[in-house]
């Protein structure tokens, strides 16, 4: 017999567990179904252990160059084992935001296990059936292991299988240079690892924009990196107790790496397989879900959210995207998601963080009307007394200048760029953003004073106009 639900889940992250908040606390009855806990990918493998890692390997890095601060240099003495029960301690504290006893406190039915669609409207988890007007699938999504002979057989890591180590490898190839290679490349050198990135496009973060790659580029060169981009591995063998990467350049040139572990960061595939999908009617590209612009899949009443579809993958959109689809399933008429204001950041050392349009694709739109205002943070005191210069601040603004695009390189990015984020979806103008006061000294100015070149060169145009007249009448 089947339990009848208005919203049936099927995922414990990000994604599922706002959704599943969402309709309990508009009253519907809810049920959530999870393989493993809840949390998903960015509790446990994701977001907050990296990030937790990302702040120890910062610290590690302080040491090494105190004199920066007018401080001795130390070399710390890294225990591994200490700097991994650190991050699970963090992870553990922050879990307490998924237990399921806060879920359940909403009246949301939490139920353990494998989900499989027998119906457009049914499914079977263990022994339960369950029906529900509305199926949600959130179920995210893993690495991508690419098929490059003995591989496999060889052995390797991703970010996941890394977090449950106690060791730090004394050297590493990561396949892979976008977000979560980068991210870790810097983790594992700072932790003392020799580093090899190989990235088989011609730049490593392929998504950004140009300046954004050169200044990441020259941090991790200056850290020891050794990033090799328009590489791919060919084919990996044991070595002695490490392993042996072939690497072929898209010239034809190949060359050898070796390294005790390779680390797999070079893609992501959705979570879709033994969910029954075909049986509902839900139609998938590769191995992701596709959806229209509400989030319903090509089955009536069926939505997919968050990794699963493979659109944006972060734990920010995945939240966004619930709040969407429980509004479209809930509440008349529907509305589709919009991306075009929403921010991501990376979390090297500096940070990045992006918002709309590189420049590249700034001008493919607009042409010669983009103007760019740009303030390198060796140009803000802020920046200038906490000794982190390395990085910027870049606005692409329109002929009447509204916001395209920005994109920021500095230590706290990922907090500066909600400013921008506000200022575009409000279509507030480069000059109105440039009268907004920042506390001094802040890291903050940085957005101002990049705005504040709007008026420098205006001023520069009557300036130089008048002197034009001036020489006119002279003459």
């Amino acid at each position: 017999m089947s339990e009848s639900f208005d919203v049936l889940v099927i995922g414990g992250g990000t994604a599922g567990l706002v959704t599943a908040s969402g309709c309990a606390r508009l009253g519907r009855r809810v049920a959530i179904i999870e393989k493993a806990a809840l949390g998903g990918d960015c509790l446990w493998t994701g977001c907050v252990p990296t990030k937790a890692l990302v702040a120890s390997a910062r610290l590690a890095h302080q040491m090494r160059t105190a004199e920066r601060w007018g401080l001795p240099a130390v070399d710390p003495q890294i225990s591994p084992r200490a700097v991994m029960e650190s991050m699970r301690e963090a992870r553990r504290a922050t879990a307490v935001h998924d237990d399921p006893q806060r879920f359940r406190d909403l009246g949301v039915d939490i139920i353990e296990g494998n989900a499989r669609f027998i119906g457009p409207a049914e499914v079977i988890c263990g022994d339960r059936r369950l029906t529900a007007k509305d199926i949600v699938i959130a179920t995210g999504s893993r690495t991508a292991v690419p098929a490059v002979p003995g591989l496999a057989e060889s052995g390797y890591l991703d970010h996941a299988s890394f977090l449950e180590r106690d060791e730090f490898p004394s050297s590493i190839l990561i396949v892979g240079g976008g977000a979560i290679g980068i991210e870790f490349a810097q983790i594992f050198r700072r932790f003392g690892s020799k580093v090899t990135v190989v990235e088989m496009a011609s730049s490593i973060l392929g998504t950004e924009d140009s300046s954004v790659v050169e200044r990441i580029g020259s941090v991790l060169s200056a850290e020891g990196i050794d990033v090799r981009t328009g590489w791919k591995v060919v084919s990996v063998r044991r070595e002695g107790s490490g392993r042996a990467a072939e690497i072929e350049h898209t010239s034809g040139a190949t060359d050898q790496v070796l390294a005790d572990e390779i680390f797999i960061a070079s893609g992501r595939r959705g979570n879709i397989e033994d969910l029954g999908l075909e049986t509902a009617g839900v139609r998938t590209r590769g191995s992701f879900i596709e959806v229209d612009r509400y989030l319903q899949t090509s089955a009536p009443r069926i939505w997919a959210i968050g990794d699963v579809h493979g659109g944006l993958r972060f734990t920010h959109v995945a939240a966004y995207e619930a709040v969407k689809v429980v509004r479209n399933m809930l509440f008349p008429g529907r509305s589709p998601v919009d991306y075009s204001n929403i921010p991501w950041a990376f979390y090297t050392d500096p940070e990045v963080a992006h918002l709309g349009l590189t420049e590249s694709e700034a001008r493919q739109t607009h042409g010669s009307d983009v103007s760019v205002y740009e303030v390198d943070l060796s140009d803000v005191d802020r920046a200038i007394v906490d000794r982190t210069t390395a990085g910027f601040v870049k606005l692409l603004c329109d002929r009447k200048g509204r916001l395209l695009g920005a994109h920021i390189v500095a230590t706290s990015a990922s907090a500066l760029i909600a400013e921008l984020v506000l200022a575009r979806e409000k279509g507030v103008r480069i000059g109105e953003l440039a009268q907004v006061i920042a506390p001094y000294p802040s890291l903050a100015d940085a957005v101002q004073r990049a705005a504040a070149i709007h008026y420098q060169r205006l001023s520069g145009g009557w300036i130089g106009a008048a002197g034009r007249r001036i020489a006119a009448w002279t003459q």
